[in-house]
This record gives C-alpha cells, structure tokens and sequence, in this order.
C-alpha cells in the first residue's frame, strides 16, 4: 500500500486525467469517488449545479478509508463556482479522516475559483498541505504538469520516500 491516496471525482473525465497523473507522479493509490446520484447526460448537468448550489451532500458508495494513509489528495470539479457536491460529501464523510490533505479542483471556464480551497479547510478542519486550481482546456491538452509540481513537492515533503 502506498502512503498516498488520490481520491477523486470526474463527471466529464477532465479531473480523472489530472488525478491519474497526480497519483503516477506521487506513485499513489488511486480511487474514484462514487455517488450514488447520478449526474450523467444533460439532466445530471443540471442537476450537478443545482446540487452544487444548494451545497447537497449525495450519498456515497464505500471506499478506501483515507486513515490507512498518511495523506489524502482531493481532486474534483467545480460547478458553478463551487465545489462539486460529490466532493462536499467526501470530504465531509470519509475526507474527516484524513490525517494530512492536499487538494486540485478543474473549472470548465479556467477561473482559479480560491473559495474552493477555503470550503475543503473548512469542511475538513485543517489547513491543505497544498492546493492548486486547473482549467478543463490545461488538463485535457496535457498541460497541466507545470503547474501540478508544486503540488506534487510539497505532498512528497509532508511522505518523505
């Protein structure tokens, strides 16, 4: 087992790209974060920004538990501005475990959105280790790798090798 866990949401696949190249380059484990509502298709769009809004916490399916690691990394999307609601109900569910955390969050329109950052210490409780914000367009070209290596050096300074 590693000492890393990425977990991650990814309603289009943009934020899946960036959390497999995280965990690869933290050579971490990887887990997707699964709600039991479905935001798929036109419908699931809508009903993402409306959950996102009204800051609705989905259900979710079991996953890895985060206190088996030394640092958890958050990765998901933003809607509307705010943090997607698959994320809230992590990181106000499992995410409590976490013993150090570390997050990303990709927006469609590329702004850095830094209420985000500030929503995830407060749902959690304790100040990031390291966050950065990715436009949808950097990720999906592959060029987001500059920008992610500062979070990847300050994740591998708080899980020394």
């Amino acid at each position: 087992m590693a000492d890393v866990l990425v977990s991650y949401y990814s309603r289009s696949g943009a934020t899946e790209l960036l959390a497999r190249r995280l965990a690869e380059q933290l050579n971490a484990d990887l887990e997707p974060i699964r709600p039991k509502v479905a935001y798929e298709g036109g419908g699931g769009a809508l009903k993402a920004v409306w959950h996102a809004l009204l800051r609705r916490t989905p259900a979710l399916e079991p996953g890895r538990d985060p206190a088996a690691y030394r640092l958890l990394v958050v990765a998901g999307p933003v809607w509307a501005g705010r943090l997607s609601a698959p994320m809230r109900a992590y990181l106000r569910g499992p995410g409590q475990r976490a013993k150090a955390l570390a997050a990303v969050w990709v927006s469609g329109s590329g702004q850095p959105y830094g209420g985000v950052g500030g929503e995830i210490q407060s749902l959690c409780g304790r100040p990031l280790v390291a966050s950065a914000s990715f436009a949808e367009a950097e990720v999906r070209k592959g060029e987001a790798d500059a920008r992610l290596a500062p979070v990847v050096e300050a994740v591998r300074g708080q899980v020394p090798a």
